[in-house]
């Protein structure tokens, strides 16, 4: 007998997206079905770096957690990271005055970051 495992939805109050932060993640994608945020350890002077990797078609993990970013793509997040270390993150995408773009998480959990602000502590 096969079981289906339904993904549980990640909304706004668990986990928080822009509408910046979809529509950059939404060109990015392209023709995938989403793309999955990972925490990889051991990553930079801060330890620890948040990992965007792009998921192709017939790759979706059943238990990830996802977000809704529109037009049927999802951000997949592994539910050990997500109840570690993400619940209550606002992702968020920047320009800045000199034109630098950069998706920008925001998370409650970070206990320092580095100074080039690409890795961080928990």
């Amino acid at each position: 007998m096969t079981e289906t495992i339904d993904r549980q939805e990640l909304n706004d109050g668990l986990l928080k997206i822009t509408d910046p932060a979809r529509e950059h993640m939404a060109k990015i994608i392209g023709s995938n079905p989403g793309v999955r945020l990972e925490i990889r350890a051991g990553k930079g002077c801060g330890g620890n770096e948040y990992d965007f990797t792009l998921i192709p078609p017939g790759k979706e993990d059943a238990l990830d957690l996802y977000a809704e970013l529109g037009e049927g793509r999802k951000l997949y997040v592994r539910p050990m990271d997500f109840f570690a270390k993400l619940t209550g993150v606002t992702i968020d995408f920047k320009e800045d005055t000199v034109g630098n773009r950069r998706i920008h998480i925001i998370n409650p959990h970070e206990t320092g970051r580095c100074g080039c602000g690409e890795s961080v502590t928990f």
